[in-house]
């Protein structure tokens, strides 16, 4: 008895001196409680369930230990297997003299084996994922009841799309890829300009003549020459080298640079200065208001078609009255 109160001592002062050993600063510990808080929990709640679990660690280990002293002594009889408790029953717990009954006579090599089957819980684990993999099956192949990966992606995307969405009406005035404008003020374009000379001389040049990335100053566009889409290649980057522009320089930054950009096109480049082969395809601008004034004139056409052949009849009338 002595001995077990000397043990459960000697467990006790480890586990103190552990704790002053792993002991934090004022700093951290503040930390700590800032971090808990969000969950309403103080972090003195917090170390007393962890001194608890901790003692109870140490009483369950203390008592295996002992127990398991018991039955490699093999001083646990017949009358203690009959009423053995729940959870030894459970874990198939068996004292070493009961080796001879479950011994397999057919040594090999002087070894013999033991008919052990497996323990209770290892075939409840077993025959419970059997039936978990069958309810799998039937309700997400058969009843088509529950969610799939796919599904769950989706609904939390577009959850993540409304609340980005809901933050953009609240946020005020945020300039992103759908609502960005083309800037035309010189103090707008002047300031696009110092961010391109910053960052984007490298790859495009100094006038825009194109380099490692695409020339500016002609019409072509390989994404798209609408201010949008050039916001867009700034901010997300593109492939083949144009990195995302987004944490550096900023919305406001972005929408500058973007319509400095578009500004270089048309430009004549200096003397000595060869632009770059024109890659993508053409970017009319204002192709929208020009396709929307080719509707009227071909109206008016088509009246004046019809006009004409309202004077034809009316002339062969005339005639016919003649």
């Amino acid at each position: 008895m002595n001995k077990n109160i000397l043990k459960l001592g000697l467990v006790t002062a480890g586990l103190v001196l552990s704790q002053v050993a792993f002991g934090q600063s004022l700093d951290e510990i503040n930390a700590a409680n800032a971090s808990y808080a969000d969950f309403n929990i103080s972090l003195a709640t917090v170390l007393y369930i962890f001194a608890i679990i901790l003692v109870l660690i140490a009483a369950g280990m203390m008592l295996i230990a002992v127990n398991l002293k018991k039955y490699l002594k093999g001083e646990i009889g017949e009358e203690y297997e009959s009423r053995q408790p729940f959870w030894e029953r459970v874990f198939q717990v068996k004292a070493v003299s009961s080796d001879k009954d479950t011994l397999i006579n057919h040594p090999h090599d002087g070894i013999y084996e033991l008919d052990n089957p497996p323990p209770p819980w290892f075939m409840f684990l077993f025959y419970g994922t059997i039936a978990f993999a069958v309810i799998y099956f039937v309700r997400f192949t058969w009843l088509d009841s529950g969610y799939t990966q796919a599904e769950e992606y989706a609904e939390e995307m577009q959850m993540a799309e409304e609340a980005h969405k809901q933050y953009l009406s609240s946020a005020g005035d945020v300039i992103d890829e759908n609502s960005v404008t083309l800037l035309t003020t010189e103090a707008d374009l002047t300031k696009g300009k110092a961010i391109y000379e910053a960052n984007c001389v490298t790859c495009h040049g100094s006038h825009g003549q194109g380099g490692v990335g695409p020339n500016f100053t002609d019409k072509n566009w390989i994404y798209g020459g609408d201010v949008k889409d050039v916001f867009y290649s700034v901010k997300y980057g593109r492939p083949k080298g144009m990195q995302p522009w987004a944490a550096s320089i900023g919305a406001g930054g972005m929408q500058a640079v973007a319509s400095y950009v578009i500004s270089l096109e048309g430009t004549t480049l200096p003397d000595g200065i060869e632009g770059k082969e024109p890659q993508g395809e053409i970017y009319e601008r204002g192709a929208a208001t020009t396709d929307e004034a080719a509707e009227p004139a071909e109206a008016t056409e088509s009246e004046e078609a019809t006009a004409e052949e309202g004077d034809t009849e009316e002339t062969t009338d005339e005639t016919a009255a003649q």
